[in-house]
């Protein structure tokens, strides 16, 4: 079994190891997924799988062409949202629909809100986290009238600050983002630094108005880690992908598998307030 942060599980769904954060789990249904679906040559098959984890089908998940940007779409309740519009971040106040993003080395982020108002999916590669996607979505929730310290937040798996070395070129745009990023660096080397992504976005998030403890990081490093993920830097860009998925809404209760043990875990199916 992958090591995890405390406050993390895996659990055994139909299609295969999920992983899942507890306190974010509390007030909304969500799932990261594992090499047990890949989300490449047979997406289709692999989306309708992780949807009937939520009670949907394959067309109630959301998906955007994610261009490693800042911009962010809002899923509404009645109104279509055509997949494949450009963006990085899901904000959702609809329980019909499931949102989510793809990740293989970048940081998926979702939030939920503790009184279940609204929920977002963030993904954060270098260029994202460098644009400050994290913290924008934060805002961006902040005007629907959802204050940040109503938040919970986990960050997934991702390259981790053990694996992910990068070049002055990267180190460069981030210094020029904030002075704080020197934080977030290690030298390894001539012109070459270690970055950690995981407590870029953390930072960032605190920035934007949440509470530090509401903030849960897996610290499972993706490169690090190929039995359970993908790594783009790792396996090379044909690798799979993983998608971190979240559905606005209280998950039922039920015994979840956890590395081999039942604990306390969500039922996704029945769905947030009684839709399916």
């Amino acid at each position: 079994m992958v090591d995890i942060a405390d406050g993390w599980h895996w659990r055994e769904e139909a299609w295969g190891a999920a992983l899942q954060q507890d306190a974010l789990g509390a007030v909304a249904a969500h799932v990261m997924t594992s090499r047990s679906l890949n989300f490449r040559a047979q997406a289709e098959r692999d989306y309708a799988a992780l949807a009937r984890t939520f009670g949907r089908s394959a067309g109630e998940v959301v998906r955007v062409t994610q261009v490693h940007g800042r911009a962010i779409v809002h899923v509404r309740l009645g109104e279509d949202v055509p997949n494949g519009m450009e963006a990085d971040a899901i904000i959702s106040t609809d329980p019909s629909r499931v949102i989510s993003v793809r990740v293989a080395d970048c940081v998926p982020v979702l939030i939920a809100d503790r009184h279940q108002r609204v929920v977002a999916a963030v993904h954060a590669g270098w260029k994202g986290t460098c644009a400050a996607i994290a913290e924008a979505t934060v805002d961006a929730i902040a005007i629907l009238g959802v204050p940040p310290d109503d938040l919970i937040a986990a960050i997934g798996p991702s390259i981790g600050p053990c694996c992910y070395q990068v070049d002055g070129r990267v180190r460069h745009s981030f210094l020029a983002m904030t002075p704080d990023a020197t934080a977030w660096m290690v030298e390894d080397g001539v012109a070459r630094w270690k970055l950690d992504l995981w407590q870029a976005n953390f930072d960032q998030l605190v920035r934007a108005g949440m509470r530090a403890d509401a903030i849960h990081v897996a610290r499972l490093c993706t490169a690090d880690h190929l039995d359970r993920c993908f790594s783009h830097r790792a396996e090379g860009p044909a690798t799979g992908r993983m998608v971190a998925a979240i559905r606005l809404g209280a998950p039922q209760r039920r015994q979840m598998v956890a590395g081999g043990a039942g604990s306390a875990g969500a039922s996704f199916a029945g769905g947030p307030g009684g839709v399916t």
